[in-house]
């Protein structure tokens, strides 16, 4: 049986929307991903600082993928 692959969305995710959820669905169909991580980053030096914390962004992103397996 070959190996599983895994796809990682990261961003800050401030909030986290229907259009991450959407992204992370079409890489599952597209490619063959056993499942899709959302990985929450700090503050990049891009943009200015988040507004919810790291521990309130990653709840919001643990509550949206409820219910959607693979992600």
């Amino acid at each position: 049986m070959a190996a599983s692959a895994l796809g990682i969305l990261g961003g800050t995710f401030d909030p986290v929307h229907n259009g991450h959820l959407e992204l992370a669905r079409d890489l599952r169909a597209a490619l063959p991903l056993s499942a899709v991580h959302f990985v929450p980053a700090g503050n990049p030096p891009h943009r200015a600082a988040s507004v919810a914390s790291a521990a309130d962004r990653l709840a919001m992103i643990e509550l949206a993928v409820a219910g959607h397996p693979g992600l």
